[in-house]
């Protein structure tokens, strides 16, 4: 379906009071996942994949959803959830990833707003002076979602691996500032005024494709390193590219933590399984009516919004 014609159809379904209904007939609660939150105009361009929302976006998305859900900490939605405890009209705010933008724009908006948010860091980020591969504009180039899954596959979403197979001869990227991760000085003061710290792996790896060694590494060190910087020891785990298997599933379970998250659910989703707990990824250029719709529930073709 072409965005015209999504777009056109969200705002129908708005306009016919299809998406209020549906939200106060659900009885799930929802949790919302970002990336990036940035005020520069040349995320524009870099947005291929749609992780940077413009501040003014993210602003009109959260105060809808404190005016129609109850924006409650992960930890309360986890829990309501394991004691089999209505989550009805509930959401949670998450981000992915640790970009700097969540700390100087979205993190303020929402501390100011009185609502709570989870941020999950990847362990080896903070610091590093290479951006995000796919933030890169020489990826970027050459992405398509065939491409896509070969990253994810042959090259295991290794960082090095892919940014040498695309560019071999060119030297690191610079990442611009908004496209950053945010350091461990940074990540601690949010810590401190209220931001829960969870963790996203330490190298953003593909899990399902790591040996066992590999994935208890992205699994228990990436913990011990965001405690040790931090002093907060995650209880919540993310999925990097929302990829799990059963594997995965059990060797995060062993791991120790609480609950862990993918992005879209599939059919091996269990809404109250722990380990597998969906969230509903939110692109940068999606429309009102289209959030307002997803968080009912409703979707036409969601990668198309």
């Amino acid at each position: 379906m072409p965005v015209s014609l999504a777009s056109f159809g969200y705002t129908a379904l708005r306009f016919a009071g299809v998406t209020s209904v549906a939200r106060r007939l659900t009885s799930d609660g929802i949790v919302l996942c970002y990336h990036n939150v940035v005020v520069s105009s040349d995320a524009d361009v870099a947005n291929t994949l749609g992780l940077h929302m413009h501040l003014a976006t993210f602003e009109r998305q959260i105060r809808w959803l404190r005016d129609h859900f109850a924006v409650v900490p992960l930890e309360e939605l986890v829990s309501r959830l394991m004691l089999s405890r209505s989550v009805r009209g509930l959401a949670a705010v998450t981000f992915d990833d640790g970009y700097v933008g969540v700390f100087e724009h979205a993190w303020p908006l929402l501390r100011d707003l009185g609502l709570s948010a989870t941020v999950f860091i990847i362990a080896d980020a903070p610091g590093r002076e290479e951006g995000f591969w796919w933030d890169d504009p020489d990826v970027l180039r050459v992405h398509s979602p065939e491409r896509q899954r070969r990253l994810l596959t042959d090259f295991q979403g290794d960082r090095k691996m892919i940014v040498d197979f695309v560019a071999p001869t060119r030297p690191p990227w610079q990442p611009h500032s908004w496209c950053r991760p945010a350091g461990w000085d940074v990540i601690t003061q949010a810590a401190v005024s209220g931001l829960q710290i969870g963790a996203h792996s330490a190298t953003h790896r593909a899990l399902p494709t790591l040996n066992d060694a590999d994935l208890e590494r992205e699994l228990v060190e990436s913990r011990d390193v965001i405690r040790r910087r931090t002093g907060v020891a995650p209880l919540f785990f993310t999925y990097p590219y929302g990829l799990w298997d059963e594997r995965v599933r059990g060797a995060t379970r062993s791991a120790g933590y609480r609950a862990a998250f993918t992005l879209a659910p599939d059919s091996r989703t269990v809404k109250r399984d722990p380990w597998t707990l969906p969230r509903i990824n939110v692109p940068a250029g999606i429309g009102i009516a289209a959030f307002e719709a997803w968080t009912a529930g409703l979707s036409l073709r969601r990668q198309e919004a």
